[in-house]
C-alpha cells in the first residue's frame, strides 16, 4: 500500500485514492470531459481503493478495487445490477485512457469503470 496508493486531488473528483500509476488516465479522463464541455456527466465519485472482496464475496475473488485500479462514478443513479445509466459519451472517453465499462458485464455494474490497458498512442 505504501508503494503503490496514494491520495491526489483530481479534477471533478476531489480528492481520490488509488494506485499511482493511475493517475495520469484519471486526470486524462477528466481533462477531455472539461474540454468537451462534459463535466457534468460527472455527478458523483464513490471511490477507487478499497480492500474488498468481488461483490464483497471472500469465495469470488479479489476486487479491482483492491489493487486501486478501480473506480465508481455515478454510484446513486447506478446501482450493481440495475439497466446502466451513463452517457454514452463519458463512456467512450473512459474507453479511449485504458478502461473498461461495468456497464457492459453480463451482470450490469454501471458505475464501475476499470484499468485494463494503457490508451492507443501512449
Amino acid at each position: 500500500e505504501r508503494e503503490h496508493i496514494d491520495t491526489q486531488t483530481v479534477p471533478l473528483l476531489g480528492r481520490v485514492t488509488c494506485n499511482v500509476t493511475l493517475f495520469p488516465q484519471i486526470r486524462g479522463v477528466m481533462r477531455q470531459l472539461i474540454d468537451e464541455g462534459l463535466a457534468d456527466t460527472i455527478d458523483s465519485y464513490s471511490g477507487c481503493y478499497a480492500r474488498r472482496y468481488l461483490n464483497r464475496d471472500p469465495a469470488a475473488g479479489i476486487s479491482h478495487h483492491s489493487w486501486g485500479i478501480a473506480l465508481d462514478i455515478n454510484v446513486p443513479q447506478n446501482p450493481f445490477g440495475a439497466t446502466p445509466n451513463q452517457d454514452e459519451r463519458m463512456v467512450q472517453i473512459f474507453q479511449e485512457w485504458g478502461f473498461i465499462w461495468g456497464g457492459r458485464f453480463i451482470r450490469p455494474d454501471g458505475m464501475h469503470f476499470e484499468y485494463r490497458r494503457e490508451p492507443p498512442g501512449s
